[in-house]
């Protein structure tokens, strides 16, 4: 009798099915050397012809065809044939390096250092991340579902990855869990054929724990070794069976070992093109979100909490220590802040040539460094919008601005700061609100509430857009969702409470308050053009324009802090 086998797409109707039915009885994975090979590590196949290879460049002095020389006598592994080498990965890998242990386990570490998820681990860890199927066991020694959890959805796995870690597997874990059986690549992994005899105590124990909970589906494991292959061969029949996927390779058949244990445990084979393609698959049937707009916010905001944690690091080696003895000690750190960007503007870095920019004191020189940058960088799309900021900003040039603004949203059309700041020209200097409000909504395109901060940032820009076009209610709103939203941004939060203290009479006291408070922690917008909101103010009669001016051009940097003493109002607000 052999093992029943369903169709591909028969197996992921009936996941989706227990996935929405059966959440007591969720699946867990079991994944081989075949689920990696798509990442860049090879299989132990091809490990097993290349140690072969190498065996005989070292040993034949005959000069035989490796397939004449590769003999079980020869080897010394009994039984071998070279047909079937691949399933003799152990005793090849002894052979190979029994007299060097440590270079079989370096030899490991180099196959695997360069090694990236592929495709089908992004979706792995997704439905690991964001479902009870959250248990994975493996013969694999890498760590690409550990980076793809950490990567694709920023969720940090129990990886266990020696017999001695068990004791913390429990069947109810709050976080994905990785029970890696022959141990991590850095903890002495197991290969010998003595090692992978027989499963340790400690993870037959574990094993059956899980496996009394989740229903396993098998992906790229071959079933070489006598470690899981055995257990499972022993562990009584599994509730809700086993889905053996398996490499439908034309006439190739499964392997009888293989088969025994679907039987045993009254699974199921399933064939599959590969384990991208099979994970592509699942992603589909169970509708799961794109990753592309989490990822590119999470890349966003670590470049630019790198970038903001330098240019503090240097502003703050600018100012002179009160103590000389520090200041001494400075010094040297603060030439290698001028030599360090000196260096990245040479090397093409944008971010450098902002760092001078905002180091020059004077209008002409700040426009010289912008110039000098774009020419050396004219595909630069941070530099053009910071330009044609300046420039509608500061040299009142808007004809130039625009142009630039036009220019990078050209070579990179879904690029939010830029779009932003273009929709802010269209409002403050255009006039055009239509237009703005059009390109607001671009650049908040594929952004979700619970993307903060960024949605939150955007929907203040497109508050202000909003009532400097005199749409009260709908700029209202938006401010009504930022107050109950999540992790704003403290900027944000800046500018939304001027602009309810500028547009909405009845906040103007209870506002002024918490304008004084968050202005008291330093917090700034710097540059921020709040002048288009005042003026709106201002003509709507306004308790106070005067300090609500004075007011923006704090918020702005303009002005310091102490200014807003000379308001009687702004002393008196709690």
């Amino acid at each position: 009798m052999t093992a029943l086998r369903i169709t591909n797409q028969g197996f992921l109707s009936e996941f989706l099915r227990r996935h929405q039915q059966m959440q007591d009885r969720p699946f867990c994975w079991i994944l081989g050397a075949g689920a990696s090979y798509q990442s860049g590590i090879p299989t132990g196949g091809a490990l097993v012809q290349l140690w072969l290879q190498e065996l005989h460049e070292l040993e034949d002095h005959k000069s035989l065809p490796i397939e004449e020389w590769a003999t079980a006598d020869t080897l010394g592994i009994r039984g071998f044939e070279y047909k079937r080498a691949e399933t003799f990965y152990p005793w090849v890998y002894q052979r190979r390096f029994r007299d060097y242990k440590e270079q079989g386990y370096a030899f490991l570490e180099k196959v695997m250092e360069r090694a990236e998820p592929s495709f089908g681990y992004s979706i792995l860890a997704q439905v690991m991340a964001g479902s009870l199927h959250s248990v994975a066991i493996t013969t694999n020694f890498d760590n690409l579902l550990a980076d793809a959890l950490s990567i694709y959805t920023r969720t940090f796995p129990l990886v266990c990855g020696h017999e001695s870690l068990t004791g913390y597997i429990r069947p109810n874990l709050r976080r994905p869990l990785i029970a890696k059986i022959h141990r991590d690549l850095l903890l002495a992994p197991l290969s010998n054929p003595e090692e992978i005899a027989a499963l340790p105590d400690e993870w037959a124990a574990a094993l059956t724990k899980i496996l009394g909970r989740f229903t396993p589906v098998v992906i790229g494991y071959g079933g070489n070794d006598g470690t899981l292959m055995g257990f499972l061969k022993r562990l009584e029949p599994i509730e809700g069976g086993i889905f053996w996927c398996y490499r439908a390779q034309g006439s190739a058949d499964v392997d009888a070992n293989i088969q025994a244990v679907v039987e045993h445990h009254r699974g199921r084979l399933v064939p599959i093109a590969g384990f991208d393609e099979f994970m592509l698959q699942l992603r589909e049937q169970l509708k799961l979100p794109s990753l592309v707009p989490q990822l590119q916010e999470v890349h966003d905001k670590r470049i630019e909490g790198y970038q903001k944690q330098f240019e503090n690091l240097t502003a703050a080696l600018k100012k002179p220590a009160e103590n000389p003895a520090l200041e001494q000690v400075r010094q040297p750190a603060r030439e290698a802040a001028a030599a360090a960007v000196e260096r990245l503007t040479k090397e093409g870095d944008w971010w450098a040539w902002n760092l001078k920019v905002q180091a020059a004191h004077d209008p002409p020189t700040k426009e010289a460094l912008y110039r000098q940058a774009i020419k050396e960088l004219p595909d630069s799309v941070p530099l053009l919008t910071n330009f044609a900021d300046y420039l509608r900003r500061q040299r009142k040039n808007s004809d130039e601005a625009e142009a630039l603004f036009r220019r990078a949203i050209g070579l990179k059309p879904r690029e939010r700061r830029a779009l932003g700041c273009y929709a802010t020209f269209l409002a403050q200097v255009r006039k055009d609100y239509d237009a703005a409000i059009a390109m607001n909504h671009r650049a908040m395109e594929g952004l979700r509430p619970e993307d903060s901060p960024l949605h939150a940032t955007f929907n203040a820009n497109m508050a202000q857009i909003m009532f400097l076009a005199q749409r009260t209610p709908e700029a209202t709103e938006l401010l009504r969702q930022l107050e109950v939203a999540m992790d704003v941004p403290a900027d944000a939060a800046l500018e939304a409470s001027f602009y309810r203290a500028a547009h909405v009479p009845a906040a103007w006291p209870s506002e002024l308050s918490k304008l004084k408070a968050l202005l008291s922690t330093g917090m700034r917008s710097l540059e921020w053009d709040l002048s288009g909101n005042v003026e709106v103010a201002t003509r709507a009669k306004h308790p106070n324009p005067q300090l609500l001016q004075a007011i923006a051009a704090v918020i702005g940097g303009e002005s310091p802090l102490e200014s807003l003493e000379l308001f009687p109002e702004w002393k008196e607000a709690p």
